[in-house]
């Protein structure tokens, strides 16, 4: 239905209380065909602190509680918000917008450089019900197989698990 092309530069805030969840920082970058940048968005998103529910296949549920524009700057939103740990990482997304049995899909396809993770294969749909979401589940599993990953080992881990967040000084 849909391609896109971003370059992402994302800046997590973590917290000592880990229920309060995380804060994303994200810069997209949205580049056309011929590799020019031609809008640039800035986002917040407030990240829930725990997985919702695993599936069949390891698919995963996970909740993104709130999504606004960024209108201040990141230097603004790390003294405002007073992280305990901070993690950069900056990826290039291929993003595509597809739909299989009637319900629309989210197929990234990630080459994340820093810190240098390698390249991974993400399906993401939204989901309004715990059966919604098993239907979903049973959707994606269905893809992967027919993007012919499935012999892969699944990663239920977001980016910044990978990685060691660096304290504030």
């Amino acid at each position: 239905m849909r391609t896109r092309h971003y370059h992402q530069y994302d800046t997590y805030y973590m917290f000592e209380d880990q229920a309060q969840g995380r804060i994303r920082y994200r810069e997209d970058d949205f580049i056309a065909d011929n590799g020019q940048i031609t809008n640039v968005r800035s986002r917040l998103t407030l990240i829930g602190p725990a997985r919702e529910r695993h599936f069949p296949q390891r698919i995963l549920l996970s909740r993104s509680r709130y999504l606004a524009p960024a209108t201040q700057s990141l230097r603004f939103y790390k003294e405002y918000f007073k992280p305990a740990r901070e993690l950069e990482v900056e990826k290039d997304r291929l993003r595509f917008l597809i739909r299989y049995h009637g319900t629309e899909f989210f197929i990234n396809i990630d080459h994340v450089t820093q810190p240098d993770l390698g390249h991974f294969l993400e399906v993401k749909s939204h989901t309004w019900s715990r059966q919604d979401a098993e239907l979903k589940s049973q959707l994606v599993a269905e893809l992967v197989a027919l993007l012919g990953v499935s012999s892969l080992e699944p990663d239920t881990k977001d980016y910044f698990e990978f990685v060691e967040a660096k304290p504030i000084d």
